[in-house]
């Protein structure tokens, strides 16, 4: 390898150690087999989101939309503020988001005992909006499954 190779290389290391641990979610997501967008409004985001259908119980006046899924959709995790969601159900929580990017909880014990069940989605009020998620229960069970 000649010196430039190895300088290029260990320049490109060091950018990807900075961005993972300054946070710089979209810059390695790619690496962490994960997705991640944003919209401002809930039209924004009916138009642009990615993977599976966005989840109908978001609130109309949904904004600062940011999710994150796996490729494979079998975990999401969405927060927004806005109004609370429609059409759901007070129920036991049955597990943590799996990226703690929008509320980073450390173990169980950060979250309520109960949620809001929208759909197959947890959902949870947090000081600066609402944080949802998925987490699948079966090999390849999607949201939309």
């Amino acid at each position: 390898m000649t010196r430039r190779n190895t300088s290029l290389a260990a320049l490109a290391a060091a950018t990807l150690t900075v961005a993972a641990l300054t946070g710089c979610a979209g810059i390695t997501d790619p690496f962490s087999r994960v997705h991640s967008e944003s919209f401002d409004t809930r039209a924004d985001a009916a138009s642009g989101w990615v993977g599976v259908p966005m989840p109908e119980w978001l609130p109309s006046d949904a904004a600062d939309i940011r999710t994150t899924a796996t490729h494979d959709e079998t975990n999401a995790v969405i927060a927004f503020t806005g109004s609370e969601p429609t059409d759901c159900t007070t129920a036991a929580r049955s597990s943590l988001p799996f990226d703690g990017r929008y509320g980073g909880f450390e173990d169980a014990s950060e979250l309520p005992d109960e949620v809001l069940w929208c759909g197959p989605y947890e959902v949870h009020e947090m000081p600066e909006g609402w944080l949802a998620w998925f987490t699948a229960t079966e090999t390849g069970e999607t949201p939309v499954s």
